[in-house]
C-alpha cells in the first residue's frame, strides 16, 4: 500500500508579536520565493519541525524564541482514499488531528531518545507503513524519523554537496547507505535482514549443539558398556528399581503428612496463646470494677455488661478446651506418621544393601544403576539429534526463502543500472559532462561527485531526481513532497538559473508535490516574474517570504478578521483534553 502526503496550507503563528505566515500549496510545484535572509529555508525547516523533526531546532532557534506554534494541514492519500490530517506544534508537544476529529497529543518530543518522540515514530511508521531498520551496536532497531524524509528533502546547506547529509548523526549506523537504499529501491526488505541475522544465529548454534551430541555418542565408552551391562541384569535390576520406587513414593506421601500435621499444631498452638492471653486479660476488665483499658474509666456495670461478660469468658474458656483436645488429636497423628517414616527409611536402607550385594556374572545392581542412567542419557541425545536435525532442515528452508547475499548482489547490480540511465539522462539535460567510471554512475558506489561549483550543483540536483524517480517506482514506499531549498547558489549564472528552474518544472514527479525555494531581488534580474512567463506554467504555485525590505520578514502583522477562524480552531486543538 502506497501512502501519499501532500501539503495543503502551512499557519504559523507567534503569541509573542501576534504575527503570521500562512500560505497554501499547490498540487505539483510550489516556488517559495524572495529575499536572501528573508526566511524561506525557515519556511522549509519549520515545517519538517511540525512534522516532529528536531534536527533542525538549532537553526529555528530565533523564530522559537518568538513563541510559536506551527500548523500543517495535510492531505493523505491511500489507495485512492484520501483523508485529511492536521499537525499542530507548540514546543515539544505535537498535537494530531485525524479524518475523524480525533486528537492525538504527543507530550515532550524535543528529545529523539524520549518516549514520546518514539510513540511519534511509531505513529509515523503505521501512518506510512514505514518499516526501515537500521543496524547500530546496540543492534538492529527501526530507523529513526529522520529517514523517513531524507529522499524527500536536499538542505541549503550541505545537502547540495553530500549526499545523505541533509540530517546529521545518521552515519553511525553500520551499513547506512546500503540499507537506505535497499530500502528505498525495494531490494531488500529490512525485516528480512533482522530474521536472517536471527535465523542464522539460531542454525550456527543448533550446528554446534548436534556435532557435539554426535560426537559425543561416538566417543563415549560407558554408553557402550551399559547396554551390555542392562542386557545382563535386566529382569532383576527392574524389580530392584521398582521396588524401591515404590518405597520412596510412599516415604514421600509420608513426609508429606508429617509436614502438614506439624503445621496444623503451630497454628493450633499459635491459636492457643491467643486466647489464653485473651481470657487473661478479660479476667481484669470486670464491668463496675476494672477500668477500660483505653480511656481508664470504670467499666458499665448493667445487667447486659455483665452478662456480655460471662458469656465472652465462658465462650473463650470452651475455645482453650476445644484447641487442647486438638492438639492431642494432632500430635498423636504426627507420632503415627513419624513411625511409618522411620519403617520405610530402614526398609529402604535395607533394600538397597541387600540388592546391591546381588550380582550377575560380575556385573552387580550397582552397575546396573549406572548403566541405565546412561542410557537414558543415551535415549535423550538421540531424541535431541532428531529434534535438533528436524529443526536445522526447517531452518535452513526458512533461510532458503530469503534472499541470499549473491541474489541481493545481482539486484543491487540492476537498480544500478536503472539508475545510471535516469541519472546520465538528467545530467544531458542540464549539460553535465559524462565521467566514465561506476564511482560516479552507479547509486550504490555515489559517495562524492567529481565536479565542482556550479557543475556540482547541477550534478547533485540530477542525482536527486533519479533518485526520486526509482523511487516512485517502487512499490509500497510512502511519498512525501519533494523539497529543494535554494535551488540557485551563489556562483549560478543566468542561463543555469533558466536552466535549472526549466529541468525542475519539465521533470517534477507525478505523483507528489514538489517545494523549492529560490532567492529573487528586487535590485538584480531576472525576477520572479520572468520565470512565470518563460518557465512556469499555471499549476506553478508561487509563495511569497519577506517584503523586500526587512531581514527575517517571515511573519507579519496578523489580521483577525482573516485568520481567527483557523487561530481559534487550533487553540481548540491544543485545548484538547
Amino acid at each position: 500500500m502506497k501512502t501519499t502526503l501532500n501539503l495543503n496550507s502551512v499557519f504559523v503563528y507567534s503569541e509573542t508579536s501576534k504575527t503570521k505566515f500562512f500560505t497554501e500549496f499547490g498540487e505539483k510545484l510550489n516556488v517559495i520565493y524572495g529575499p536572501n535572509t528573508a526566511g524561506k529555508s525557515t519556511l522549509i525547516q519549520l515545517i519538517l519541525y511540525a512534522f516532529g523533526i528536531n534536527d533542525n531546532k538549532l537553526k529555528l532557534i530565533k523564530i522559537l524564541s518568538e513563541n510559536i506554534f506551527v500548523r500543517l494541514n495535510v492531505m493523505l492519500t491511500q489507495d485512492g482514499v484520501e483523508n485529511n490530517y492536521i499537525f499542530i506544534r507548540k514546543d515539544e508537544t505535537i498535537y494530531v488531528r485525524n479524518p475523524d476529529k480525533k486528537v492525538s497529543v504527543f507530550n515532550g518530543i524535543g528529545a529523539n531518545n524520549s518516549v514520546e518522540h518514539i510513540k511519534l515514530k511509531e505513529f509515523f511508521s503505521n501512518l506510512f507503513d514505514f518499516k526501515m531498520q537500521l543496524e547500530s551496536k546496540e543492534g538492529i532497531s527501526s530507523a529513526p524519523m529522520e529517514t523517513l524524509f531524507l529522499p524527500y528533502y536536499v538542505s541549503q546547506d550541505v545537502g547540495w554537496v553530500y549526499l545523505r547529509k541533509s540530517f546529521s548523526n545518521l552515519d553511525f549506523y553500520k551499513n547506512f547507505r546500503e540499507d537506505f537504499l535497499d530500502y528505498y529501491l525495494g531490494v531488500f526488505n529490512t525485516s528480512d535482514k533482522e530474521l536472517r541475522k536471527k535465523l542464522e544465529g539460531e542454525l550456527f548454534a543448533m550446528k554446534q549443539q548436534l556435532s557435539f551430541y554426535l560426537n559425543f555418542e561416538k566417543t563415549n565408552e560407558a554408553i557402550e558398556n551399559s547396554k551390555i551391562n542392562n542386557e545382563v541384569l535386566k529382569g532383576k535390576g527392574d524389580e530392584f528399581i521398582l521396588n524401591i520406587s515404590q518405597t520412596k513414593n510412599a516415604l514421600l506421601e509420608q513426609e508429606n503428612k508429617f509436614i502438614k500435621l506439624s503445621n496444623d499444631l503451630t497454628f493450633n498452638n499459635q491459636r492457643f496463646a491467643v486466647i489464653s492471653k485473651v481470657n487473661r486479660n478479660h479476667n481484669q476488665q470486670f464491668p463496675g470494677k476494672h477500668p477500660c483499658p483505653t480511656c481508664k474509666q470504670i467499666l458499665p456495670n448493667s445487667i447486659k455488661e455483665v452478662y456480655e461478660f460471662y458469656q465472652e469468658e465462658n465462650d473463650t474458656i470452651k475455645l482453650k478446651a476445644e484447641l487442647q483436645d486438638r492438639n492431642k488429636e494432632i500430635q498423636s497423628k504426627i507420632n503415627s506418621v513419624n513411625k511409618k517414616i522411620v519403617e520405610l527409611r530402614n526398609e529402604l536402607a535395607a533394600n538397597n544393601k541387600k540388592f546391591l550385594k546381588y550380582s550377575d556374572n560380575d556385573t552387580t545392581l550397582d552397575d546396573f544403576i549406572d548403566s541405565r542412567a546412561h542410557i537414558v542419557l543415551d535415549n535423550s541425545i538421540t531424541e535431541n539429534i532428531g529434534e535438533l536435525t528436524k529443526k536445522i532442515n526447517d531452518l535452513s528452508e526458512q533461510l532458503k526463502e530469503l534472499k541470499t547475499d549473491e541474489g541481493i548482489y545481482f539486484e543491487r547490480s540492476k537498480k544500478n543500472q536503472i539508475f545510471k540511465k535516469f541519472y546520465q539522462i538528467n545530467c544531458s539535460l542540464l549539460d553535465v559532462p559524462y565521467v566514465d567510471d561506476d564511482r560516479f554512475n552507479h547509486i550504490y558506489e555515489f559517495s562524492s561527485f567529481p565536479f565542482q561549483g556550479v557543475l556540482l550543483h547541477l550534478a547533485v540536483l540530477s542525482y536527486h531526481f533519479a533518485f526520486n524517480r526509482i523511487i516512485s517506482e517502487t512499490p509500497s514506499i510512502h511519498r512525501l513532497p519533494f523539497i529543494l531549498d535554494s535551488v540557485f547558489k551563489e556562483d549560478v549564472d543566468f542561463p543555469n538559473k533558466e536552466r535549472i528552474l526549466s529541468f525542475i518544472y519539465k521533470n517534477k514527479p507525478s505523483d507528489s508535490q514538489t517545494i523549492i525555494s529560490i532567492a529573487d531581488s528586487k535590485a538584480k534580474d531576472p525576477k520572479i516574474e520572468h520565470y512565470e512567463k518563460t518557465i512556469f506554467g499555471s499549476d506553478t504555485k508561487l509563495i511569497l517570504v519577506g517584503n523586500y525590505v526587512d531581514k527575517e520578514s517571515l511573519l507579519t502583522e496578523c489580521d483577525m478578521e482573516t485568520y481567527g477562524k483557523i487561530l481559534d480552531d487550533s487553540y481548540e486543538i491544543m485545548e484538547t483534553i
